[in-house]
């Protein structure tokens, strides 16, 4: 990036990033933003060196979006020789790029370097920082500066624009602030601002301040600020912890154009006095503790452009007045408790002359009913049409097909029924995300009735949903218009025919396929065994259909670099497991049970997957003894190998030992004792199925340490002794609800689920299968061993027990 600075670059202000006064030459401009550029991968990094005090004439100075380590006092300074002292700072920065190319000594004109910006008269920076007294505009936003942040900042006296958002500050003190008497524009988000007490009051002090900008500043109150009820057009207080009322303290803001509160943890109802804002344009109040219906009173604020109440407790319909919002383009009203139908608001805002400014309408995750209305077609300007997980149905109207504007269409989770049409998609060219998934198959599941020469129109799609919808029997031929698609899910959508030779052929930037619960057949796609055409993949799911043959070899790190989850269960996929899997080093999960497999593990290499979390081998006929390694694996949660040939005893000590929640090595032939690492160093253990193999001996009173355990089940095995009386100990067991419902296997990329879960327990002979539910499910199986003694009546002390209890008779 800052490869022209050099010293046989003469003319500086042909560097990169300098720009020059076109009449002195004195650098007025240093711009080495990295964000703006959005094919700029890299980032400027080290120290700032004091010599850019030097550029006393410069006036913008923007920093923004590298990873400078701190900002030196000194850089509030003076300037003497330009040109050599932005070459210091390049000396202390690394520039993987060379962004910074054109800064060098023999580039004799800096005002020309990238970045340089020069004043046309005196041909110095126009905006610099610190000492350089006529800096106008500093942005040092998306670094990593930390620490505190110079005082020396107040000698900015000019100074118009201040930005220093996204960084790690810790500030205690504001004063630097009562000398910007200038700055119209403060941004400090991200900053911590939790210990500034009374120096909160020197903004207070900037009298031409329009724009404040403190997001995610740990701030928990907030002084009233009396001088900018008639200056103030934007103020950002969100992701902080007001809490109370808050809101009703800055209702005198008249000249307000844009206010965000968002989860800042106001309670209670919208006030009725916000209707005295009536400059507003943008109203953010989401993700706080807000009841109440939503006012009529908003309607009043008739130049608003954007209201988001979203993640709040709002009930009732949404207001009729809301009709006459035709101004509004961005509407956010999901994860409420709103009911009613929408039929009403969006047949009103329609007929906005001369055409409606919506852009997004999000009322996702609610309790609305009713159906959408056909008028919906006449939203010209929608982009974002959200409408997942609420009570409405029947049947998805035609006219959707006109909003040619449209990027996102969810309206997934649903009770609709009928057909969607070729004139359902008619003029959605722009549409990049759709999702019109089923979270189970309905009676009669929603049609795709598309002919097979039908030439989709949305090419640059890149996210698609159907789960639980009809498209098959066959392959629907329009898919391979979409090579743009990066995460592609077709669960369950009535497919049984074999993958066409096109289809792994087309997706160069997929990220997610999961064609599982399908009847698709045939063996592996010969495409897969070369890692797809995209080496992004991240997820890959063929659970749950015909797919026969071997596991390709060549699904290794080298064709499949990012693969993360990789699930082939219930399938008819024969042989062994190829030691090549080892090698997906980002593999977090592989889930390959209910298939034919045979043969021994691989060895040594389970280990070497840093992040591997599920290993899911059940119901094969795989044998041998289990990898020692695998117990080593250092994120592995799930262990499953249940319904296999292993033999063997469990490793007596191990050195390292995985995190594990889920132990299931039942219906094998393992033998010997348990070893006592099961209760000593398993703490998060949850499930321990060991039943149905040949294990002796006692169970120790170490391993009533597993004090998470719900479910035990050691029947069918050889086990003698008493039943220690340290079973109450199993205080997972005496919980009475638990917090988060646990699945044997999620897999969740990019906000959405592939959920493997295949889970089998036996009891008393009864085979029962619990799938989604074992976050409620107790269990203790000791049934079919040779215990002798009582059965411990500190059992009932489990006192949340609700499972199933069995013991030898």
């Amino acid at each position: 990036m800052l490869s022209s600075w050099r010293l046989d670059n003469e003319d500086c202000c042909k560097w990169h990033g300098v720009g020059c006064n076109n009449v002195t030459g004195y650098v007025k401009e240093l711009d080495l933003n990295t964000i703006k550029d959005l094919e700029q991968t890299t980032r400027l990094s080290g120290g700032i060196s004091p010599a850019l005090a030097q550029l006393k004439h410069l006036k913008y100075l923007n920093l923004r979006g590298n990873a400078f380590d701190s900002i030196p006092d000194q850089f509030i300074g003076s300037v003497k020789e330009l040109r050599l002292a932005l070459l210091d700072f390049k000396k202390g920065v690394e520039d993987p790029s060379n962004m910074l190319s054109s800064w060098r000594l023999d580039n004799e004109d800096c005002c020309k370097w990238h970045g340089v910006g020069c004043n046309n008269v005196t041909g110095i920076p126009d905006q610099f920082i610190g000492s350089v007294k006529e800096l106008r505009y500093l942005d040092l936003s998306g670094n990593y500066f930390e620490g505190r942040i110079p005082q020396q900042l107040g000698n900015l006296s000019h100074l118009h624009h201040l930005d220093l958002s996204k960084n790690l500050f810790s500030i205690q003190e504001l004063q630097f602030l009562s000398q910007l008497t200038s700055l119209e524009y403060l941004d400090l988000s991200r900053s911590d601002l939790s210990k500034t007490g009374e120096s909160l009051q020197y903004i207070n002090r900037l009298h031409s301040l329009s724009e404040l900008h403190l997001s995610d500043c740990q701030l928990s109150s907030f002084p009233l600020m009396t001088n900018f009820t008639t200056t103030l057009s934007v103020l950002d207080l969100s992701r902080n912890n007001f809490g109370g009322f808050f809101f009703k303290a800055i209702l005198n803001f008249t000249t307000l154009q844009s206010l965000d509160l968002s989860a800042t943890e106001i309670q209670g109802p919208i006030p009725k006095a916000v209707e005295q804002m009536t400059s507003l344009k943008t109203l953010r109040l989401g993700l706080n503790d807000l009841t109440g219906p939503i006012p009529d009173v908003l309607a009043n604020l008739t130049s608003l452009e954007c209201l988001d109440l979203e993640h709040n407790h709002h009930e009732g319909p949404i207001p009729l007045s809301f009709s006459a919002f035709c101004k509004l383009k961005e509407l956010y009203l999901s994860r409420n408790n709103i009911s009613g139908e929408i039929a009403e608001f969006v047949n009103g805002i329609s007929l906005c002359r001369p055409n409606s400014l919506l852009e997004t309408l999000e009322l996702g995750h609610t309790k609305l009913t009713g159906n959408i209305p056909y008028s919906i077609g006449n939203l010209k300007s929608l982009r974002r049409l959200y409408l997942p997980e609420t009570s409405m149905n029947g049947a998805i109207p035609k006219s959707l097909g006109q909003l040619s504007e449209l990027e996102l269409l969810d309206v997934s989770l649903n009770a609709w029924d009928g057909e969607l049409t070729e004139d359902h998609f008619a003029n959605l060219a722009n549409l990049r995300l759709l999702f019109i998934g089923f979270d189970e198959k309905p009676p009669k599941p929603l049609f795709f009735n598309l002919s097979s020469n039908w030439v989709c129109p949305f090419t640059e799609l890149s996210h698609l949903d159907l789960t639980n919808c009809q498209l098959g029997p066959l392959f629907p031929s329009w898919l391979r218009n979409l090579n743009q698609l990066r995460f592609f899910v077709l669960e369950n959508v009535g497919i049984s025919y074999k993958i066409p030779n096109w289809f792994t052929k087309i997706y160069p930037s997929l990220r997610a396929l999961d064609v599982s619960n399908n009847q698709i057949s045939g063996k592996v796609p010969l495409e897969l065994r070369n890692g797809l055409k995209s080496t992004k993949i991240a997820v890959l799911n063929l659970r749950g259909n015909l797919f026969s043959g071997t596991i390709p070899l060549n699904i290794n790190n080298e064709t499949m670099p990012n693969l993360q989850f990789l699930t082939l269960s219930n399938n008819l996929i024969e042989g062994s497991i190829p030691s090549s899997i080892c090698n997906l080093k980002q593999l977090r999960t592989v889930s390959l049970s209910s298939n034919n497999l045979s043969g021994e593990l691989p060895q040594e290499c389970w280990k070497d997957l840093q992040s591997l979390e599920v290993v899911d081998l059940s119901n094969n006929h795989l044998s041998g003894k289990v990898p020692i390694s695998i117990w080593s694996a250092p994120q592995l949660s799930i262990l499953s190998l249940s319904k296999n040939g292993f033999s063997g005893n469990l490793p007596p000590n191990l050195k390292t030992l995985a995190p594990l929640r889920v132990i299931d090595l039942g219906e094998n032939s393992f033998s010997g004792n348990l070893p006592m690492w099961m209760g000593k160093r398993l703490p998060h253990l949850e499930i321990l199925r060991l039943r149905s193999n040949s294990f002796s001996g006692f169970i120790h009173e170490h391993h009533c340490l597993l004090h998470s355990l719900r479910i035990l089940d050691l029947a069918h095995n050889g086990l003698s002794g008493t039943i220690p009386h340290c079973f109450v100990n199993f205080s997972g067991m005496a919980t009475v609800h638990p917090t988060d419902p646990f699945f044997i296997s999620s897999m969740a990329i990019n906000s959405h689920e592939f959920v493997d879960q295949v889970n089998v327990w036996i009891t008393k002979g009864i085979e029962l299968e619990y799938n989604g539910t074992l976050a409620f499910l107790k269990c203790i199986d000791l049934s079919h061993n040779v215990f002798s003694g009582e059965i411990p009546t500190e059992i009932t002390g489990l006192s949340g027990y609700n499972g199933i209890l069995a013991f030898p008779l």
